[in-house]
């Protein structure tokens, strides 16, 4: 039995796949070197490490820099021979942790139609694999999975750069409810939003009692459609402003964006508008009397430097195209 196999022999009696790891076999990685991945880890689950020829089971982390302390958390790694008898070792911890027939992977298949609609649309479909074991919803490096368990349904986010077995970040008795909360997950991230609104989101870190009846009272088109809409009501909250486009033009925009200075989505204050990620100009409308600032920010600084107070955009906008170039 290699690690695939083991993997597979843990679905079909129903445990937990995801108690164990090997980095050696993650795809969805973005290590890239062989070496490193081999001795990779999982925290929170039992792991797998392949170097010189010996296969290594452990919850260890192993590769601690020196500045930190061993990790001397849980038994002594076990180190064996051949990868066959460190995955019989695997079976025997990881079939012990649960009971057989206690957890289930949900499929994408499985989701109402309209959650599939907006997974695509918001760009987390189609969704990938992890040793045969199947998640819902995958975008870049991040994947979510639903494991049903003891009656219950779980909602997971897998970080693949980083990757950790942790409680679930929500659970219902329902696949509804935890639909729901997906929707609102993968809206929270990447909401097709128009430039210039708002950022809305529903976040079960902040949501109280109220908060989640109100969401469980929302049908699935219900919530995709108040993504769609530029100030919508709880229970979505709006965390920061959008850009104020009345104070740019599309082709500073444009020559922004081309010279490494794109248009931020979103601003920290009203009336405002901000190029740029290390460095970045801020425009500002102030009123009492009306006027127009243009404040610079460099690298790592929170501090600004005004360059410019004016009483009208076309000179900021002059000087802003000079600094942007062609």
């Amino acid at each position: 039995m290699n690690f695939l196999e083991l993997q597979q022999r843990l679905r079909a009696v129903g445990h937990d796949p995801f108690q164990v790891y090997a980095g050696h076999y993650d795809t969805l990685r973005g290590a890239s070197q062989a070496a490193i991945k081999s001795t990779s880890i999982c925290h929170g689950a039992w792991n797998l490490l392949i170097e010189d020829g010996r296969y290594i089971v452990t919850d260890r982390d192993l590769r601690r820099p020196a500045a930190y302390s061993p990790d001397t958390h849980g038994p002594e790694p076990v180190v064996f021979g051949s990868e066959a008898a460190a995955c019989e070792e695997l079976w025997d911890i990881a079939s012990r942790l649960d009971p057989p027939g206690s957890v289930r992977a949900v499929t994408a298949d499985e989701l109402d139609p309209v959650a599939g609609a907006w997974l695509r649309e918001c760009g987390w479909c189609p969704p990938t694999e992890l040793y045969g074991n199947p998640f819902v919803a995958t975008r870049a490096r991040q994947s979510y999975r639903i494991a049903e368990r003891a009656g219950r349904f779980e909602l997971h986010l897998r970080d693949h750069d980083v990757p950790m077995l942790s409680d679930p970040m929500y659970a219902a008795d329902t696949l509804a409810d935890v639909t729901r909360v997906l929707m609102t997950e993968v809206g929270n991230r990447s909401a097709p939003r128009r430039l210039g609104w708002p950022n809305a989101v529903f976040r079960i870190g902040w949501a109280d009692d109220e908060a989640l009846a109100a969401l469980r009272a929302l049908d699935l088109v219900a919530i995709s459609q108040a993504y769609r809409t530029e100030r919508p009501d709880p229970p979505l909250r709006i965390i920061a402003e959008g850009p104020d486009l009345s104070l740019v033009t599309t082709e500073l925009v444009e020559r922004a964006e081309r010279n490494g200075y794109p248009l931020q989505r979103y601003v920290s204050s009203p009336n405002s508008a901000a190029f740029g990620m290390d460095e970045r100009f801020v425009i500002r409308r102030h009123h009492k009397p009306l006027r127009y600032s243009l404040d610079r920010y460099g690298e790592r600084q929170n501090h600004a430097t005004t360059v410019l107070t004016v009483e009208n955009l076309a000179s900021i906008h002059v000087y802003l195209g000079q600094r942007f170039g062609r």
